[in-house]
């Protein structure tokens, strides 16, 4: 039996970075927000620098040119684009690296480097400052293991699984090479010997490569993270949820049903379970509006509005394919549903007020927008929201314990699942098709 098994639960944001970890093997147990170098809040900026030949991430020396959105920008190329093509500008000095790279090539050695230093901060944390300072980081250590596990933007591009297999890709070469980067974050690395290094470490056999990483650098759709946080949190409660998550790339929309266990069945009354109904990703974040780095084509506050909302009366009519909106003479299913909106742009207006609209046009009576409550289990940095580490403290739960998730593209309707019973008059609220 192991002593520790600690977490690392990774939100590779589109603007900032947040890790959060768990000792699962501990219960009670609370979790930690990682600081970073210059950064005590938690808020690592996901950029990587260019100094020359030479990159830096992500604290990076006054004056550096730096990759902005770094998460969007590698998504694009997996699925396809070049640097030069994607929606994402980037710097001239990046076109140098490319002489000897392939834009796939070098989206990977970006990401990678990116992660490394992720990975050796962390590490660093918990030997110096975390609850676990007597962790055994000793390679045959068979008492304490560190799993780190990242969320990907899955579901935003329909590309096959390879915006999957270039974080994956990434994700253990900055595993392997963690240990050739500053934890520090302000010494430069030629970037030569940098895509030497993230060649070799993936070298070899593909399906040699999974197997030793079974277990380690996981990934885990960022998209459903965020139910996981609503679903595992000590204080959370049953019902139905629709959660809007507003980053600087995206917005992230769930619907789903919290219970505990099936009515009726005593051997799973206290166990906590999953319906999962609709997710959609959405490219309306906030940098659509306010861009501090020059890099995307602004959008009006018109166009946000619009798909924003329709966005919100696609995902709510999703939902009702497995859990029916029954009516009564005062209220409905899911006008007594929670409404949560979390995320670093959740604090824009905006964005509060066109989910409640949102909402109303779809058909729901009367919603209220609530910020997402803390967890009783974890501390957060000083002047920072929980919602902001809200994808992370999802991630912070072993993956083979986080529920059964499909991928939005992966939702199909009742309909189509189970085409024998779809005509089937509703069943009270309480009992759907998963009860």
């Amino acid at each position: 039996m192991p002593r520790y098994v600690v977490v690392a639960g990774i939100d590779f944001g589109t603007s900032f970075t947040k890790v959060v970890l768990r000792d699962n093997n501990t219960p009670g147990s609370k979790a930690v927000v990682v600081p970073f170098p210059q950064r005590p809040d938690g808020l690592l900026p996901s950029l990587v620098g260019i100094q020359g030949d030479k990159l830096m991430a992500p604290t990076f020396p006054e004056g550096v040119d730096y990759v902005p959105y770094l998460k969007m920008l590698a998504a694009h190329i997996a699925g396809g684009e070049n640097f030069g093509d994607a929606p994402i500008r980037t710097p001239v000095a990046l076109k140098a690296l490319l002489r000897s790279r392939t834009d796939l090539e070098l989206a990977r050695d970006l990401l990678a480097l990116y992660f490394a230093h992720v990975i050796a901060a962390t590490e660093d944390f918990i030997r110096n400052d975390s609850p676990w300072r007597d962790f055994d980081f000793s390679p045959k250590s068979s008492d304490d293991f560190l799993i780190f596990q990242l969320g990907v933007p899955t579901g935003l591009l329909a590309d096959g699984g390879k915006t999957e297999r270039l974080f994956r890709e990434a994700f253990i070469a900055g595993y392997e090479l963690r240990r050739e980067v500053d934890v520090k974050m302000a010494i430069a690395r030629p970037h030569s010997m940098w895509s030497k290094g993230v060649d070799k470490a993936l070298n070899g056999d593909k399906g040699d490569l999974d197997k030793r990483f079974e277990w380690q650098c996981l990934l885990y759709p960022e998209v459903a993270a965020a139910v996981q946080t609503v679903f595992r949190s000590p204080n959370a409660r049953d019902g139905l949820y629709i959660t809007m998550d507003v980053g600087a790339g995206t917005v992230d929309l769930n619907a789903f049903r919290r219970f505990s266990g099936h009515p009726g069945d005593r051997r799973t009354k206290r166990i906590a379970q999953l319906d999962y109904y609709s997710a959609i990703v959405c490219p309306l974040g906030v940098q659509n509006l306010k861009d501090p780095h020059g890099a995307v084509e602004l959008r009006s506050k018109e166009q946000i509005r619009q798909e924003l909302r329709q966005s919100l009366r696609t995902l709510y009519g999703r939902a009702i394919r497995y859990q029916p909106n029954n009516r009564d003479l005062r209220r409905r299913t899911w006008d007594d549903a929670t409404f949560f909106i979390f995320g670093g742009g959740a604090r824009y207006s905006g964005y509060r007020n066109n989910f409640i609209a949102g909402l109303e046009e779809a058909g729901i009576n009367h919603p209220q927008a609530h910020n997402l409550p803390e967890a009783n289990d974890i501390s957060c940095p000083r002047r920072v929201e929980f919602g902001r580490f809200a994808v992370a403290y999802g991630l912070s739960f072993f993956r083979p314990s986080l529920n059964t998730v499909s991928l939005p593209h992966e939702l199909e309707p009742f309909a189509k699942l189970y085409p024998e019973i779809a005509n089937r008059p509703p069943k009270p609220y309480g009992f759907n098709w998963d009860d």
